[in-house]
């Protein structure tokens, strides 16, 4: 290998690890090179074309929507709601991720040096694991939220004034957890074409210490907190199927099937995505932690970034997961942008035929606080159903089975919606014997 050759091969070790899961520099100067075939594939214009490519489409999509998500709740009063109030901590970390995670990293890699300067090599580093915890909590907040909220349905709902509090305490913990990070990093010349953005820990066993650390407390724990949430509340709601009083015609279980079935796909999907996008790189950076050598393997570097843009593609999944498929949500969208309106309106009735989507996503009785289901689907109005057998099916199933609920603002009491009070025979004065299904 020419001597040229070896500051930028260098450079490119140094820039692709990365203890706080995003960022790109690890201490690697003892990495030996024997000759030209361990040059990294990742030095190729097609694979840096490609992986551009990849960056620039989750750049664009995780801004756009995370903003769009920001906008819709500080835009409307009637979304400020416990859920969307974490939903948007989690578009404002996931827009933090995008802008300083997405550009930097593969900047760095295929340039081989660090051009933005000592400031911005404490602070982006920095900034990255900061927005990568914020949104593991935040995930990790909103299962335990809705696993009481099923689990105990005539408990007092969690005030707004609590989770404000939540979330500032979850900003609070990410940036002190990330502070020996910010601090370890250096700015370093290493030739006249290098200039390095490294990590420069004192101790090698702090070092082992503090990543093993970081993989138990921003991917192994919330995980398994995030699995047992919504496999209880998967659970939660087979059992109220089974429980649910009266005769049902054929008609009636298959609808209660198929909304089974949906709510059951979504859990899943939510517990799916979160493992898929952070474990591989959870493992590639535990893996170099404990054997640098790793990083001399020609195909590391392509390995490297596929794990982590797939981690960065969780910012594009988290607005649709947590606020497309949410009632509320599209219906701002839609007033914010009037080309999904068509769209909408075609899915709305198709899903008025099938009944598949029928329930509100939250039911108001004229507070400004609503109660809030786990997972929202089309509010079909009357003069949206033209199907003579699914109005009559909507109308049993709001007199045999809702009984719709508010949380108040004030009082943080359950109460009746008064409109059931009159057509629902098992509610008298307020008050409901049997069971409130929250779903």
């Amino acid at each position: 290998m020419t001597e040229p050759d070896l500051p930028h091969y260098l450079a490119l070790i140094q820039s692709t690890s990365n203890k706080n899961l995003v960022s790109d520099v690890p201490d690697m100067y003892n990495t030996s090179i024997s000759s030209n075939d361990t040059i990294p594939i990742i030095r190729e214009t097609s694979i840096q074309i490609l992986f551009s490519l990849i960056y620039a489409t989750i750049f664009v999509l995780g801004v756009f929507g995370n903003v769009l998500v920001c906008y819709v709740v500080f835009h409307n009063k009637n979304m400020h709601t416990v859920t969307n109030f974490f939903i948007t901590n989690l578009a404002l970390s996931d827009i933090l991720l995008c802008i300083l995670a997405v550009p930097f990293t593969p900047t760095y890699t295929f340039l081989g040096t660090w051009i933005f300067g000592p400031v911005l090599c404490h602070l982006v580093p920095y900034a990255q694991m900061v927005s990568v915890f914020v949104s593991t909590l935040t995930l990790t907040a909103i299962a335990i939220d809705r696993y009481f909220v099923i689990m105990y349905p005539f408990q007092p709902r969690m005030r707004l004034g609590t989770c404000t509090t939540l979330i500032v305490l979850i900003w609070a913990v990410s940036l002190c957890i990330a502070l020996p990070y910010a601090y370890c990093m250096t700015l370093a010349k290493h030739s006249d074409s290098a200039t390095l953005c490294n990590e420069d820990w004192s101790s090698e066993t702090f070092q082992r210490i503090y990543g093993t650390i970081m993989a138990f407390s921003q991917f192994i724990i919330p995980f398994f907190i995030i699995a047992f949430c919504y496999i209880k509340v998967s659970l939660k709601l087979n059992d109220r199927a089974k429980l649910k009083p009266g005769s049902k015609n054929l008609r009636r279980e298959e609808w209660d099937r198929e909304r089974k079935k949906r709510t059951n796909r979504m859990l899943i999907a939510m517990v799916f995505i979160f493992g898929f996008c952070w474990s591989p790189i959870n493992v590639i950076n535990l893996v170099n932690d404990l054997h640098e050598d790793v990083a001399g393997w020609f195909y590391y570097y392509v390995v490297f970034f596929i794990t982590h843009s797939i981690a960065m593609s969780s910012t594009c999944y988290n607005p649709f997961l947590y606020a497309w498929l949410n009632d509320n949500f599209r219906k701002e969208f839609k007033q914010v942008l009037p080309f999904f309106s068509s769209a909408g309106g075609a899915s709305s009735r198709s899903a008025s035929k099938r009944l598949s989507n029928w329930r509100s996503d939250r039911a108001c009785n004229g507070a400004e606080t609503c109660a809030e289901t786990l997972l929202a689907t089309s509010v079909v109005l009357p003069g949206k159903i033209d199907d003579d057998e699914a109005a009559e099916l909507q109308t049993e199933k709001v007199k045999e089975d809702i009984l719709l609920v508010a949380y108040s603002s004030v009082t943080d009491k359950v109460e009746v919606h008064p409109e059931f009070n009159r057509s629902h025979s098992g509610i008298s004065n307020g008050h409901h014997e049997s069971r409130v299904d929250v779903l």
